[in-house]
C-alpha cells in the first residue's frame, strides 16, 4: 500500500455518515469522488466542497480519492468493527478496511507518482555508478 493509516472505526463511520448525508441534500448529486488526505496525525475526507478531518495514526502520507460507491461498501462495514481501531491503505485501484479489500479503476493514488519514484531511483543509481 503507497498510503496507510489507522483510526477509530466508531469515529470514522460518524463522519462519512455526516458527508454522504449532507451530499443528499445537494440539489443535483454528481459524480464527483470522495477525496482522502492523509498527513502525520490527521486525515481528512472531502466530498464535493464538504470536509472532515479526523484524528488518525499515520504510516504513509498521501492522498486518493475513491468513488462514492466504495465509500458507501466501505460505510456498511465499519459499524462491525464497533470503537475499534481499524487498517486502512491506498493504493493505485484499491482500497483496503482491516482485511477487506476494495477493487475499482477509480481509486486513485494524487499525492504520489510510481513513475516519479522509478525516475528518482533510476537517477540515483546512474549518479553513483
Amino acid at each position: 500500500m503507497l498510503v496507510e493509516l489507522s483510526t477509530n472505526a466508531s469515529d470514522l463511520h460518524r463522519a462519512c455518515v455526516r458527508l454522504a448525508t449532507e451530499l443528499a441534500h445537494l440539489p443535483e448529486i454528481t459524480d464527483e469522488p470522495v477525496h482522502f488526505d492523509i498527513t502525520p496525525k490527521r486525515m481528512e475526507i472531502t466530498i464535493e466542497r464538504t470536509s472532515t478531518i479526523l484524528r488518525a495514526e499515520v504510516r504513509k502520507s498521501g492522498a486518493a480519492s475513491i468513488p462514492f460507491t466504495v465509500l458507501a461498501g466501505v460505510l456498511h462495514m465499519l459499524p462491525y468493527f464497533g470503537k475499534n481501531v481499524v487498517e486502512i491503505g491506498f493504493s493505485h485501484g484499491k482500497m483496503h478496511v482491516d482485511t477487506t479489500v476494495f477493487y475499482s479503476r477509480s481509486i486513485l493514488l494524487t499525492g504520489t507518482s510510481c513513475n516519479e519514484r522509478r525516475r528518482l531511483s533510476l537517477n540515483n543509481r546512474l549518479e553513483s555508478a
